[in-house]
């Protein structure tokens, strides 16, 4: 993790603009073509979600923006960061699941794998918060693959550090023509995040997902 110095950088005008919003969070929804992810799993028996869980993370780690965070009042960047995501469990209600990533497709799997297994096998939910505090080096993901929709909108709190973690929202994919489609959310902090690194994500996605047998090589 390498602290930014602010009297360096050439976006500080815009970090201190956005910075005295109350709500610096904006979003955006993209249809990617996840055709050959689907088929990929259908002829590996791997879980869909988990193979497109890595291929998110691993594109939002190719952005530094994306890694940028505020902790303490100061812009860090950090070297990696880490999957924090929802696990409809036994009960009917949703756990909160988070690991060390790695970059290492088989062992990304497998930890995945172990820890979803675990947290649908759960016979209450824990009583700790969804969120420990100060726990900045996560991308909070969530799924709702009953539907698929156009916009969303996350619960943002007021806390300026934690808006600053970007959340994502995977949507039900679904066939269009002779291929599948899905909508990818992503909200983030205007305080470190604009509308280009964003686009650069969404567009390193789907080149992942267009290079699906190199992307997720054992």
């Amino acid at each position: 993790m390498q602290k930014m110095e602010l009297e360096k950088w050439n976006r500080r005008k815009t970090y201190e603009w956005f910075h005295s919003f109350s709500n610096s969070t904006y979003s955006m929804s993209v249809i990617l073509d996840v055709t050959k992810l689907k088929k990929h799993t259908e002829n590996t028996k791997e879980s869909f979600f988990i193979d497109l869980l890595y291929i998110i993370v691993k594109g939002l780690n190719s952005i530094e923006e994306f890694r940028m965070r505020l902790v303490n009042d100061e812009v860090v960047i950090y070297d990696d960061i880490h999957p924090a995501f929802t696990v409809m469990t036994n009960l009917g209600t949703f756990e909160n699941v988070r690991h060390k990533n790695h970059k290492d497709f088989k062992d990304f799997y497998k930890t995945s794998y172990d820890h979803i297994e675990k947290a649908k096998q759960q016979t209450e939910i824990k009583k700790e918060n969804y969120n420990p505090q100060n726990c900045y080096d996560e991308y909070y993901i969530t799924c709702v693959p009953w539907t698929n929709f156009v916009q969303m909108t996350h619960p943002i709190p007021d806390d300026k550090a934690s808006q600053c973690i970007p959340r994502i929202c995977i949507g039900k994919y679904e066939k269009q023509d002779h291929k599948y489609c899905m909508t990818l959310n992503i909200t983030v902090s205007h305080i470190l995040v604009d509308g280009y690194p964003l686009s650069k994500a969404f567009n390193q996605i789907q080149e992942l997902l267009n290079n699906i047998e190199q992307t997720l090589k054992r």
